[in-house]
């Protein structure tokens, strides 16, 4: 009996010790960032058309430039920013087992995601087994460095001034998994319009067109889940 109590005290000793030393990371800490595919010229051409429409719509919408890159999301997490070279390491890892010259993908029409009366719109792009095997792989490098609870501050900061939505911080905890395997909507965002607006448009034929990948970078996030700023540059 005593064996057994000295055995349990000693686990219980054991755990104590490993929780008191984790590391505890508070919102600022955090950086949320999203490993994404950067398109090809084809399909850059055709978001930055549909994002001057979306413009014409709602001038106060962004541009699609260096802060806000067209880019394909394959997973988004926010990390502690201690960690952030080793995601990177990681993310090259995975990357050098796949030939991204060879990746063709498909996009397949329009889609939005309402934010009060504008919604954020983006063209759909054909989900296929590669896509899917990448993302997994990625899900596996990148999830072990996974933490909840970011906030505002692990986002590049928003120079025009618009308040982030708090759906954004929820989108990102709940990306894995809400957004991925057989949920994985791969989207390159185009920019915000009215709600109407967009509903009309996708009721439109939407003509199909192929395009390629020029490679696979990190970027940190910023508002409306904008590929704002490159993070794998000097790693």
């Amino acid at each position: 009996m005593l064996l057994k109590i000295h055995r349990a005290l000693h686990i219980l000793l054991i755990v104590a010790f490993v929780i008191s030393a984790s590391p505890a990371f508070g919102q600022s800490d955090l950086i949320a960032i999203d490993v994404l595919i950067q398109p090809g010229p084809k399909m850059i051409e055709e978001a930055e058309r549909w994002n001057a429409m979306m413009r014409e719509q709602s001038p106060e919408g962004f541009e699609l430039d260096e802060e806000h890159a067209p880019h394909i999301t394959l997973i988004q997490r926010f990390i502690a920013k201690s960690d952030l070279q080793k995601v990177l390491a990681a993310v090259d890892e995975v990357t050098s087992k796949f030939d991204m010259s060879n990746l063709e993908m498909t996009a397949i029409g329009l889609y939005h995601i309402p934010t009060g009366k504008n919604g954020l719109a983006g063209i759909v792009v054909e989900p296929t087994e590669q896509l899917h095997a990448l993302q997994q792989a990625l899900i596996e490098a990148v999830n072990v460095y996974a933490r909840k609870g970011g906030g505002e501050s692990a986002f590049v900061p928003d120079k025009s001034g618009t308040p982030f939505d708090p759906i954004l911080f929820e989108y990102v905890n709940t990306f894995v998994p809400n957004q991925t395997g057989d949920k994985f909507n791969p989207h390159v965002t185009i920019g915000i319009a009215p709600l109407d607006w967009l509903k009309e448009l996708e009721k439109k034929p939407f003509g199909k067109f192929t395009f390629g990948a020029k490679g696979i970078v990190t970027y940190q996030l910023g508002n409306f889940g904008t590929a704002s700023k490159r993070l794998d540059r000097d790693h």
